[in-house]
């Protein structure tokens, strides 16, 4: 699996080039590989889902993790451009309500402000 990652300013966007699916042992490597974002500086973080066809509770453990350690550093995370099947199993576990989510990854980066982003989650739940 590649991520691709790009940096703009304190904020770190992580994203997939190519289509995924997210399951099975990736998610420990993917937790460690945030753990080191975070401590290279990164306060802010936005994934894009958009080429992910699959994810699950592992990688759900992930994203949830890697919320923790940012809000506990005083960032966040925000979840961007969904694809259709993460945005179904985040509604089904009700993590819509957890996770920030913005429609594009250019919104998540230019706002990432919890307000905006959870009622746009909430609004088309």
């Amino acid at each position: 699996m590649q991520l691709g990652l790009r940096r703009v300013g304190q904020r770190i966007v992580v994203s997939f080039p190519t289509r995924v699916n997210l399951e099975g042992e990736t998610s420990d490597r993917f937790k460690g590989r945030l753990r080191s974002i975070v401590a290279d500086g990164a306060q802010h973080g936005v994934v894009d889902l958009g080429n992910v066809g699959v994810i699950d509770s592992g990688w759900l453990g992930a994203l949830i993790s890697a919320l923790k350690v940012l809000r506990t550093n005083g960032g966040s995370l925000v979840l961007a451009n969904l694809s259709e099947p993460v945005e179904a199993v985040l509604r089904i576990t009700r993590l819509v309500r957890v996770f920030d989510i913005c429609p594009r990854v250019d919104d998540a980066v230019g706002n990432l402000h919890p307000e905006l982003t959870r009622s746009t989650a909430e609004g088309t739940a």
